[in-house]
């Protein structure tokens, strides 16, 4: 029986795998089945998270005490800074997530000691950065070893992670003024839902179809607000979901990955895996561990 997000939050079975480092906690999260609802979500503490299963598509959020602002899809990975009310509409279904809980003193150089402008707050509903998303699953890797040295190594990833984040959100003035030149948020949304969804990629005919734009006129929309084209968001997209499937179960077939993905069999994704990536799944799955 699906249950709220928040009671879901509560429940003692909800952390798999905990490693506690300086001013950080690290947990690997297994959501039960939660109702499709709007919440209203203020964090005691700043949490970075990162999706280790298939999105639940719809899911956004907006900062509440703006009620103005549109709503944002919630990428693989996100922040929350503490403090900070946000309203989320969550879709349904069960999820697996890392996420590094943060306390003030340690996130504070990352974020500033100043109030997160608006800029930067709707830039953490979806961080777009490899860097990060790799560093995360190495995290969500070292949390379930037994290694004598797996401190150490956590807390250089940490403090990378800080490094990373630090950058990307010194650059959410730009990214902001870039999309204000492309798809308005609803139809943002859509195409973003439909890329989420299981099975094969849509093509660039069809996300314009969406959004009731001629294929040029919606490649170049698109391009003005997310920084690249389609078919090279949709690649990433599909590469950051089989990363996060590849280190959430070593021991899972890569065929059935391969279908899930939306590929025709495990020879195809590879192929797209190492032309992506720059190594073939199982060396990936290898480096990760």
């Amino acid at each position: 029986m699906a249950i709220r997000i928040t009671d879901a939050q509560t429940r003692e079975d909800l952390v798999q795998g905990r490693l506690s480092l300086p001013g950080v906690t690290v947990e690997l999260c297994a959501f039960p089945e939660v109702l499709a609802e709007t919440v209203l979500v203020i964090e005691t503490q700043a949490i970075l998270s990162l999706g280790l299963s298939r999105l639940l598509a719809g899911s956004e959020g907006r900062v509440a005490r703006d009620r103005a602002t549109s709503f944002v899809r919630f990428g693989a990975l996100g922040f929350r800074p503490a403090g900070v009310p946000m309203e989320m509409r969550v879709a349904g279904g069960a999820f697996h997530t890392l996420r590094c809980r943060f306390d003030d003193w340690r996130i504070a150089d990352a974020i500033g000691k100043q109030p997160m402008g608006e800029g930067a707050l709707a830039a953490c509903f979806d961080i777009r950065s490899h860097v990060m998303e790799d560093a995360m699953l190495r995290l969500a890797v070292e949390v379930e070893q037994s290694h004598t040295d797996r401190v150490a190594l956590a807390e250089a990833l940490v403090a990378t992670l800080l490094i990373d984040f630090k950058r990307y959100l010194a650059q959410a003035d730009t990214r902001a003024q870039r999309d204000r030149g492309g798809l308005t948020p609803r139809m943002l949304r859509l195409v973003l839902a439909r890329i989420d969804m299981a099975g094969p990629p849509p093509d660039v005919n069809a996300l314009a179809a969406i959004c009731g734009l001629s294929r040029f006129h919606f490649m170049r929309c698109f391009r003005d607000s997310m920084g690249t084209s389609p078919g090279s968001f949709v690649r990433r997209t599909r590469m950051t979901r089989a990363k996060a499937l590849l280190v959430a179960d070593e021991r899972r077939p890569l065929t059935d990955i391969a279908h899930e993905l939306g590929y025709s069999g495990a020879p195809a994704f590879c192929a797209a895996f190492r032309q992506e990536v720059g190594r073939s799944p199982a060396a990936y799955r290898m480096l990760m561990r």
